[in-house]
């Protein structure tokens, strides 16, 4: 009976290519909400705080515009906890770790000029980086873990400083939601042999970053599709999966375009 019904449970829940799915779901939210609501309708980032205030108090649709941006914004930070999961069940599954690091460092890079155009409407843009660098310096993290590897101090120590520096680049290099995504890799990486609490212990590192921004209380909600993962890896096209997410961020810097 035991084995039907975990059988049952496997059946009923997503697969990881169903996760990628709701990740690109909540990104591609973030993307229309930076990128058209805020920089292009809105203007933030080249009107003040009290112009876009004076706006909003002027224009219902300013209003509209604006508390949807913010809603959007909340959502997105959803798909932080998904791709950070993700992250960490590929290093575990993947047969070809140096290939799968390339990819990642692939994605951030091919990401970060369709981001600039998306968010600013330029080609380069310096004030931040594009969310899948985060995840680059997450995978070379995992990818020092595996490779200093062992319980003794010395090793321990070193993990702990490769952890502190994943996160303070990202930092330092203005990457969007970068050290969050790092944070919350580190803590799945270490409870990934403890499903049973992945998402409470998930969850509880997802609320605390809310001290970097509000908008990270919303991380918890993204754990929800995460508790429903089945542990299969489902149908999937890795080129697709690759070029997903600057192909949106692509789409809407030329939609933005027309603004």
């Amino acid at each position: 009976m035991e084995r039907l019904a975990n059988q049952e449970e496997r059946r009923s829940g997503i697969t990881r290519s169903a996760l990628r799915l709701w990740g690109l779901l909540f990104a591609g939210l973030g993307i229309v909400g930076r990128g058209i609501l805020q920089n292009r309708l809105l203007g933030m980032g080249q009107i003040s705080g009290e112009q876009l205030l004076e706006a909003m108090m002027s224009s219902d649709r300013a209003m509209v515009f604006a508390t949807l941006a913010l809603v959007i914004q909340a959502v997105e930070a959803c798909a932080i906890p998904i791709f950070a999961f993700l992250l960490v069940e590929g290093v575990q599954h993947t047969k070809n770790l140096d290939g799968y690091l390339l990819r990642v460092v692939g994605l951030a890079l091919l990401s970060e000029l369709p981001y600039n155009l998306a968010m600013s409407g330029s080609l380069w843009d310096t004030s931040s980086r594009n969310p899948a660098i985060g995840l680059a310096f997450a995978m070379g993290m995992l990818y020092l873990f595996r490779l200093y590897g062992g319980n003794t101090l010395g090793r321990r120590l070193l993990r702990v400083l490769i952890t502190g520096a994943a996160v303070l680049w990202p930092m330092m290099l203005r990457v969007q939601d970068g050290a969050v995504c790092v944070i919350l890799v580190a803590v799945l990486w270490l409870c990934r042999n403890l499903k049973n609490y992945r998402t409470f212990i998930g969850c509880a590192a997802g609320a605390l970053c809310s001290v970097l921004s509000p908008f990270y209380l919303a991380i918890p909600m993204g754990f929800m599709p995460i508790h429903f993962y089945r542990g299969e890896k489902g149908e999937e096209n890795r080129l697709l999966n690759y070029l997903a997410y600057p192909v949106l961020l692509l789409a809407a810097g030329l939609a933005g375009m027309f603004l």
